[in-house]
């Protein structure tokens, strides 16, 4: 939970930080104190496979078998309408991941780059 704290506490922007396992459960996890609401509630996420909203971020998994070729992976960012979500793998054996999601703003590069100096 630490973890997610220092994440909070690198940028305004940062709404949510957390902490998942290879198979997408959240281990740990924080919003931001003063936001108005999640963007997901909890029963939107009721339908998805595994019960788990953070399922889909383990397609960081997949992408490591391309790493030889292509170089070691640092992270994904997706992009939504509202929100911009990134995943960070934290261990070499792609079975931890830190889930950060971001209000959509324009210049995000910068807070990738502090939120990766963070941890």
């Amino acid at each position: 939970m630490d973890l997610c704290f220092v994440v909070l506490s690198v940028d305004k922007s940062i709404r949510f930080a957390g902490v998942i396992d290879s198979n997408g459960k959240l281990l740990a996890g924080k919003y931001r104190n003063n936001i108005q609401k999640p963007l997901i509630t909890s029963s939107s996420t009721s339908n998805l496979s595994q019960n788990s909203l953070y399922s889909g971020y383990l397609t960081l998994a997949i992408k490591k078998r391309f790493e030889s070729d292509l170089g070691e992976l640092h992270f994904q960012l997706t992009e939504f309408d509202k929100v911009k979500l990134l995943t960070i793998p934290l261990t070499s054996r792609n079975d931890r991941y830190l889930c950060v999601s971001l209000d959509n703003i324009a210049s995000y590069e910068r807070t990738i780059s502090k939120i990766i100096e963070s941890i």
